[in-house]
């Protein structure tokens, strides 16, 4: 055995350690390590393996911290509790984390998005354990993120004490109890909030003791904290002194042995020297390198080594009388050495002291009370040990320290003051600046009511009103566990001993690794135990399956992909069928508008379909409500032009009308729309939104529905409303426009067309106000179906039709129109497509309607001078050229013929449902005019104005209609009032010369055919 370890046995032998204090001791010197603060230096990562744990390696020549992913997922052993249990194998990150944990994945993301939970933690061991088990169990047990806050706010240029931290790290706070931390921290709510995270900020502090009554009782006063609770410690504040000084002295373990022993006091308790101060007053070598004094080894090197009072292996500490000791130069003043605790603690020792009598002064240089920090006072204690010099101090119970010393010469043992009582504890000097740390010495004396002994008391725990609020505001299933949590948890004394002991025995890395690895193996060994602080229904189970991948979803998907396929087609047929009689007539560029509206309806049922996203959630209310309109809008405006051409006609009035103008009233309302969902956009876009839902049966598992929503619902209302305002829009249209002529009349298919329009979207209507049940996706499939449905029953309806008669070759002219005159007169030409080629234009017969009804009117603006047997005709002239075209100026005529009287009276007789029976169409190519008769001037003024309101008609038919302009290029017979028939009445028809025969038959009508004129044109 080597000289060092020898001297190193000689050393515990001396010291009278425990057998297994020795043996523990035993094992780490054999093994040779320095010890160091935070981290133990390496070369190999073997070494931090035998010393540390498997998962420790050598990282920059320390050994890193072995749980820095997780306590419970790197332990060697595996409890039965750890099999009920479920924990990730990696814990979730906090904002003590380097940045660069999450890449190495040293942590994860919360699954449940938790605020993170910031606890203060106090400048002692237990607090700071206490913290650590409530971090682990949140972290990796419930998903929290947990960080703690030990004075500077969160810096990532400063050590923090993280349970995870790679380096071990083991700083101390910077003061006791930090309540200026939980007022910001109520104030934030979220200590992540803000910009400055420098400003300290916590949400609790697991251990207060009794000393800190009056400060917590303000702060609940001012709404800044919760009422305080038990943590599960009962604690013991007061005076100690190590065995070995009892047993040299036991008369100062009660305070009766220590009254009015002034003298005694001040050579019994010396005071400590630092290391700088000892070697430039005492040292008889100036602590030089190369003699060794017994208590210096060398000059202290560096600015924490000159302020220590005991540093291992290289300064034992020293004691030696001040001048505060002299009693023969300050009789009335000198005083012994008190170890005395910073005034943030709960201490009065200053008060204890000099109402018992007691002369013992601390000599600290911390101000106002001339107190140590808690460091100081270790290596204090530490020192005296070493040296085996008489020291008293305030101290606690449980405390690590304690135990450290249990069962050896320096155990310490406490000194009995006058015993504590009610009375007494509410006299006693409270903290802050107006109490113990008052710079006036009498102000932190108090009175000597209150200078009794500290009595054991329940610790407690305090946390941020705020907590509360913001735990229980949330939903359910969203709702942190970290509040019940903190509220619930205990942490007994002899459970607390349990980890000091084993932090204080382990002694490989005592204010590094050691803490860690003795949280952690107790917070494995009782984890069934602690179980019962778990809230209920946690920890939670998140359901991680994607909704959007079931079968059902692609079934969506695939129809919605069947109808846009479909609408190409369509598109296709129409573009290429569009020189068709029935699909001019049903204007070619409002069906294009229309496919592209239903094209885009079908692109929003693919995206209903699909995972949402920002941009997925805003193009589906965009293609949806953009395709309706555009689905709508034009076949409603094309309707309504044509119902009030019609409507102008019967009551003889201009109306100005353009294709052009229809597409800009179509614009228009697209427009209308755009700004809407521009607005909608930029001032709540949809966006995609997680509803979790707690299962029925257990409430710890979570199911998730993703959906598209707005922070405002009405958004998607009034989309609704504007596709319902188009719907209905369309049903009265389609009933104004049922006694249209039949050739352009789609009101039955407009009427079907809405009416599908309406049931689908009534549908969706009922899905969206049942948007908060059910499930999410199952939502989106049901509307994904509803959107292609409605495309390809529109589709079905409006166009399927149109192309069977295509394919069917049906006659795009009307075989026959007759139209009926007065009684006992009548006109009938054939319209037959196999006589001439001037009885095929798609538009003739429109504009043959048109004009009928226009004559319908002729009566009722008749003079009232007019003699009965003046009847009124109208006749449409229009110019004829050989190469079959019509020309540009098409008008109306009125003229008047006379009739027999016997006529008259068989007219008054007629069907009520011939509106115009004393109107009658007159054809003639060489534009003559009819019989002439006298007539007066208001007569002819009259005519006139009938004649300029029908020929304005005409024109507009002419705008609307593709093709009515060449009406009149395919006639080829004309009529003419015959006075000489033998019937009177009949109308003769006379045609171009060598035609007689087809005229002939163009001028033969029966009423048969004047009754399926009127049934297939609709004239009202």
């Amino acid at each position: 055995m080597s000289r060092r370890k020898r001297q190193n046995i000689h050393l515990l032998s001396k010291m009278c350690f425990t057998p297994l204090t020795i043996m523990v001791y035993l094992a780490f010197v054999a093994s040779g390590p320095r010890r160091i603060e935070a981290a133990l230096s390496c070369t190999d990562s073997t070494e931090c393996v035998a010393l540390y744990h498997p998962n420790s390696r050598c990282v920059k020549n320390s050994c890193s911290n072995p749980f820095s992913s997780g306590c419970l997922s790197n332990m060697n052993t595996t409890t039965a509790a750890q099999n009920d249990v479920h924990f990730e194998s990696v814990r979730v990150c906090n904002s003590d984390d380097p940045p660069h944990a999450l890449e190495k994945g040293l942590c994860r993301l919360s699954k449940f998005n938790y605020t993170e939970l910031r606890i203060n933690v106090g400048n002692w061991e237990t607090t700071a354990f206490y913290a650590w088990v409530a971090q682990i169990l949140l972290s990796e047990l419930l998903d929290v993120p947990v960080s703690l806050e030990i004075g500077h706010g969160i810096d990532s240029s400063k050590p923090t004490l993280n349970f995870y931290d790679e380096e071990n790290s083991f700083p101390y706070a910077i003061t006791a109890y930090d309540y200026a931390s939980l007022r910001e921290g109520n104030r934030l709510s979220d200590c992540l909030s803000t910009n400055d995270t420098s400003v300290p900020c916590s949400h609790a502090i697991m251990e207060v003791w009794n000393g800190q009554t009056s400060l917590l009782a303000s702060e609940n006063t001012a709404g800044h904290i919760e009422p305080a609770e038990g943590n599960g410690m009962v604690g013991k504040l007061g005076w100690y002194v190590p065995s070995f000084v009892i047993e040299r002295h036991p008369e100062v373990s009660s305070f009766w042995g220590l009254q009015n022993q002034r003298e005694k006091m001040a050579s019994m308790f010396k005071r400590p020297y630092t290391w700088e101060k000892y070697c430039q007053l005492l040292s008889p070598t100036n602590c030089s390198s190369s003699f060794y004094d017994g208590v210096a080894r060398r000059w202290p090197e560096t600015d924490a080594e000159r302020g220590v009072y005991y540093k291992s292996q290289l300064y034992t500490g020293h004691f030696a009388d001040t001048a505060k000791n002299n009693c023969t130069a300050n009789p009335t003043t000198c005083s012994g050495h008190i170890v005395d605790a910073p005034c943030s603690w709960s201490t009065n020792l200053e008060q204890q002291a000099f109402w018992n009598d007691i002369y013992l002064e601390s000599d600290g240089p911390n101000e106002p009370n001339d107190s140590y920090s808690y460091g100081q006072m270790i290596q204090i204690l530490r020192a005296a040990n070493e040296t085996k010099s008489n020291i008293i101090m305030w101290w606690w119970k449980p405390d690590g320290l304690v135990l450290e010393f249990a069962g050896t010469d320096a155990e310490l043992h406490p000194v009995t003051l006058p015993p504590a009582s009610e009375i007494c504890v509410a006299k006693r000097v409270g903290p802050g600046v107006n109490g113990r740390c008052s710079s006036d010495i009498s102000v932190r004396r108090g009175t000597k009511a209150g200078s009794c002994d500290n009595d054991h008391h329940a610790l407690k725990k305090v946390v941020c009103s705020r907590l509360y609020s913001d735990t229980y505001d949330v939903s359910p299933p969203r709702r942190s566990p970290a509040y019940d949590f903190i509220k619930s948890i205990q942490v007994t004394d002899l459970e607390m001993e349990d980890m000091l002991k084993h932090w204080a025995l382990r002694g490989v890395d005592k204010y590094g690794y050691d803490g860690r690895d003795a949280v952690c193996t107790w917070v494995r060994d009782n984890l069934d135990d602690l179980q019962r602080f778990i809230p209920r229904g946690y920890p939670r189970t998140l359901d991680g399956r994607n909704r959007y991948k079931e079968s059902y979803m692609y079934a969506a998907m695939a129809m919605g992909i069947v109808a846009l396929i479909v609408v190409f087609s369509t598109t296709f047929v129409t573009y290429h069928q569009r020189d068709t009689r029935i699909l001019r007539l049903a204007n070619v560029q409002f069906l294009i508008l229309m496919l592209i509206g239903f094209s885009f309806v079908s692109l929003g049922a693919i995206l209903f379909a699909t995972q949402p996203s920002l941009v997925s959630c805003t193009m589906r209310q965009w293609l949806v409500t953009i395709g309706y309109t555009l689905g709508l809008v034009p076949l409603v405006v094309k309707v309504g032009a044509i119902n009030k051409l019609v409507r102008s006609a019967r009551k003889m009035k201009r109306v100005v009308l353009s294709r052009k103008y229809l597409f800009q009233v179509v614009l228009s309302i697209v427009t209308i729309a755009i700004i809407y969902l521009i607005a909608w956009s930029i001032v709540d876009a949809p966006t995609r939104t997680e509803e979790w839902n707690l299962s029925e049966k257990d409430l710890d598992f979570i199911t998730v529905n993703v959906d598209c929503s707005s922070r405002y619902q009405f958004w998607v209302y009034i989309t609704l409303a504007w596709e319902f305002m188009l719907c209905l829009s369309a049903c009265v249209l389609s009933v104004q426009a049922r006694k249209v002529a039949q050739e352009f009349n789609e009101s039955h298919l407009l009427f079907a067309l809405a009416f599908s329009h309406f049931a689908f979207l009534s549908m969706r209507a009922v899905t969206q106000i049942l948007s908060s049940t059910g499930s999410a996706s199952v939502r989106a499939a049901v509307a994904s179906f509803l959107l292609s449905s409605d495309v390809l029953t529109a589709i079905s309806i409006y166009f399927i039709p149109k192309f069977i008669i295509i394919a069917k070759k049906k006659p795009t002219a009307l075989k026959k129109v007759t139209i009926s005159g007065m009684s006992g007169v009548s006109g009938a030409s054939d319209f037959s497509q196999g006589g001439s080629e001037a009885f095929q234009s798609e538009a003739g017969s429109r504009r043959a309607v048109i004009l009928s009804e226009a004559n319908a009117r002729a009566k009722e603006i008749q003079p009232a001078a007019a003699p009965s047997n003046i009847k009124r005709q109208v006749r449409w002239v229009t110019g004829w050229s050989k190469n079959g075209q019509s020309e540009p100026s098409p008008r109306l005529s009125l003229s008047k013929t006379t009739f027999p009287q016997h006529h008259q009276k068989k007219e008054e007789d007629s069907d009520e449902e011939e509106d115009s029976d004393e109107s009658r169409i007159s054809c003639n190519n060489d534009i003559e005019s009819s019989e002439e008769s006298s007539h007066d001037t208001q007569q002819s003024q009259h005519e006139l104005k009938l004649e300029r309101v029908q020929d304005d008609s005409q024109s507009q038919v002419d705008r609307i209609i593709p093709g009515t302009e060449s009406l009149t290029q395919k006639i080829k017979s004309v009529a003419k009032h015959d006075a000489s028939t033998q019937k009177g009445g009949i109308v003769a028809l006379r045609g171009d010369e060598g035609n007689e025969e087809e005229k002939e038959e163009l001028c033969s009508s029966t009423e048969s055919s004047d009754e399926q004129f009127i049934e297939n044109a609709n004239i009202p």
